[in-house]
């Protein structure tokens, strides 16, 4: 009778059938059988049937139990029982390696076979067979020998554990960087768009092609004075050396256009300047040795805590202390000058150039109070006191004939602190001054 397909039985029920391996030396003669009849391999847990007392595979036969109840080899009916001697001496003869073929040189005991052809991915063992097929531990579908699967999940498997080695922040798997991260890491390098042979990173490629692609076109440096030549950048040096009269020449031009402008720009200034002192309101006045009268002017800082940050300096419009007199603006540092930097509000005065200069006693003597004005209760204003007397410098007080304003103003760098602003002197972001009085010695 013609034994089953082995094959075919192996993989559609998944049984483990005999032993396919050969024997080192043949049987010895007590061996009335070693091979089962079922699968043609050396038996493995050999049963014996009732009938015709053929030894099989466990496996094999049970596998005949369940698909035909009848001795494969005599046809009868049957039972089986496991041969137990027969395994012991059958266990104990030495056997080739499965994969002999293929180059395995490995000798055993039977019984110890099938520990040499373990299929575990995991464990590493010097007598290990080299040649049986084992699956990839990263689960990425394929089957190597043993002696190709640690080069495969080192090297080559698309599952392995993969850190991108552009950026290093990114890990995942080899397949995952490559084709996902690869694509969208900033640290990747790419090639200059404009071919210029450089590779830079993704995330730097805008400012290599603005900044220092010798192949990026820019305009001259000159173009700000009329040079209208565009080159490759590094064209342009030689560009610089061959029109250096050209460029000087424009330069030239261009900064005799500036002086002019300015000229113009100066003059329309002082204009301008002298049009609002012909339109200042009356209320801007103060009358000397006495109060402010009714509707003296206000003087506004608003946006304080802007201005504090940003450590500003805020001037006043400009007042004269009577009518045709001294011309001057208060000058308020509102983060603090000096001994009151970062603590205090600094105060200070600053004499401007005044339609009535030439008329006045210069450098100015006498004493100008202005106030920080109380916004809760309008009594308790705090005020401060600039004396002029001989000991001050010129500078503080001399007429001005250079520009519109004094550069140097005389002041009280610590007039007052931070932390007494609120709430009767800083309310909605604001503070108020006044000019309130000036005397003459």
């Amino acid at each position: 009778m013609a034994a089953l397909n082995p094959n075919n039985q192996q993989q559609d029920d998944k049984r483990i059938i005999g032993f396919d391996c050969e024997f080192v030396k043949p049987p010895p003669s007590e061996f009335v059988q070693s091979e089962c009849p079922v699968c043609l391999q050396i038996i493995r847990e050999p049963h014996q049937v009732t009938c015709c007392g053929k030894k099989f595979c466990k496996a094999c036969i049970e596998h005949i139990i369940v698909i035909r109840k009848l001795c494969p080899t005599c046809n009868e009916k049957f039972s089986s029982f496991a041969d137990k001697a027969l395994k012991q001496s059958l266990y104990s003869l030495k056997v080739h390696c499965s994969h002999q073929k293929d180059g395995c040189e490995w000798t055993g005991e039977l019984r110890q076979l099938d520990e040499h052809l373990n299929t575990d991915p995991q464990p590493k063992r010097l007598d290990r067979c080299q040649f049986v097929e084992i699956d990839c531990i990263f689960n990425c579908g394929d089957k190597l020998q043993v002696r190709n699967i640690e080069n495969h999940q080192s090297e080559d498997c698309p599952k392995r554990p993969f850190g991108c080695e552009h950026c290093h922040s990114y890990e995942s798997t080899f397949d995952d960087v490559t084709n996902n991260h690869w694509p969208m890491c900033g640290s990747f390098p790419v090639p200059c768009h404009n071919q210029c042979g450089s590779t830079i990173q993704r995330q730097n490629i805008d400012s290599h092609v603005t900044d220092e692609c010798l192949l990026t076109t820019i305009n001259c440096d000159f173009h700000h004075v009329g040079c209208v030549m565009k080159l490759p950048r590094q064209d342009m040096p030689e560009h610089l050396r061959e029109n250096l009269l050209i460029h000087i020449s424009l330069l030239a031009t261009s900064h005799a256009k500036q002086q002019a402008d300015i000229a113009t720009l100066v003059e329309e200034n002082k204009q301008l300047t002298m049009k609002i002192i012909e339109l200042m309101p009356l209320q801007q006045m103060i009358i000397v040795n006495s109060k402010p009268p009714l509707g003296a002017p206000v003087l506004t800082v608003t946006n304080f805590q802007q201005h504090k940050r940003d450590a500003d300096i805020w001037f006043s419009p400009p007042v004269y202390t009577y009518h045709q007199g001294y011309k001057i603006c208060l000058c308020v540092y509102v983060n603090g000058e000096g001994k009151g930097k970062g603590t205090h509000v600094s105060v200070g005065v600053h004499f401007m150039r005044g339609e009535f200069d030439s008329s006045l006693i210069w450098p100015f003597r006498g004493a100008i109070s202005y106030q920080l004005l109380d916004q809760v209760n309008g009594k308790d204003h705090k005020t401060g006191t600039l004396t002029y007397s001989d000991k001050t410098h010129n500078k503080y007080c001399g007429r001005v004939t250079e520009g519109e304003i004094s550069p140097s103003g005389w002041g009280r760098p610590q007039f007052i602190a931070h932390s007494e602003l609120e709430p009767k002197y800083l309310r909605n972001d604001t503070l108020l001054f006044q000019i309130n009085k000036v005397e003459l010695k």
